[in-house]
Formats: C-alpha cells, structure tokens, sequence
C-alpha cells in the first residue's frame, strides 16, 4: 500500500515539474505585471526571509503562534494521563474531553474571523505600540 502511495506521490510530483512553468507568458491581471517589471533580479530568498524577521509584527506573530501551538500540543499530548491520574479508567471522557477543545478552538476561530471581517477592527485588537500600518 505505501509502494502505490509513493507511485502515485512521485508521478503527480514529476507532472508538477513538467507541466508547471515558474511564471505564466503573460500576467493575469495589471497589477501583476507591475509586480514583474519592478522585480529586482538579485531578490533571493534569503532574503526575503532576513526582511520577514526584521518585520516586528511578523515576529510577534511567530511568537504567539509558537506559544498557541506548543501549549496546545502538550495539552493534547498529555490529556490522557492527567484525566486518568484524577480518575482512573476515565479514558473515552479524555478523549471527549480533547474532542471538546479541537471543536471549541475551530469555532473560536470562525466566530473571532467573522466578527473582525464585520467589524473591521483588526488593529484595535492589537497594542498600541505594536506599530501595524
């Protein structure tokens, strides 16, 4: 099974090279080519990366991201022992336990996306001296 799983893998991967081109002959719309004519040819990407972590608000997003993420894999990872430290033999209601945080965290999401889409309040939710233009 994982032979016809790295086949399949490996042939759309060598179509994706020999069908995809880097860049189409001709922009798709005006604002792209103006976004080729004023390509600077020595733009590497190195440094581009150098420029996103000179980027304040790109690194306090890194920041929190990596904070949100790892306290909510170590939660995840070690929910089964905690539940069953407290009370033993309580292993299906530690896994709805962690079902119940997935599906809080997925609505959390959606609800707090659609609320700032409608509100347009995406920088009073951040400090003021975060400095987003």
């Amino acid at each position: 099974m994982f032979y016809i799983i790295a086949g399949v893998a490996t042939l759309l991967f060598i179509l994706v090279i020999i069908v995809f081109k880097e860049k189409p002959k001709h922009a798709p719309s005006r604002a792209q080519s103006l976004s080729y004519a004023l390509a600077s040819p020595d733009a590497s990407y190195l440094s581009s990366i150098v420029r996103l972590f000179k980027n304040l608000n790109f690194v306090l997003l890194i920041i929190t991201y990596g904070l949100n993420a790892g306290a909510f894999y170590a939660l995840s990872t070690l929910l089964n022992r905690m539940v069953i430290l407290h009370y033993p033999g309580e292993e299906v209601n530690a896994g709805r336990i962690g079902l119940t945080i997935v599906i809080a965290g997925m609505l959390g999401a959606m609800i707090s996306g659609v609320w700032l889409d409608r509100t347009k309040t995406y920088k009073n939710l951040c400090h003021p001296n975060c400095m987003i233009q």
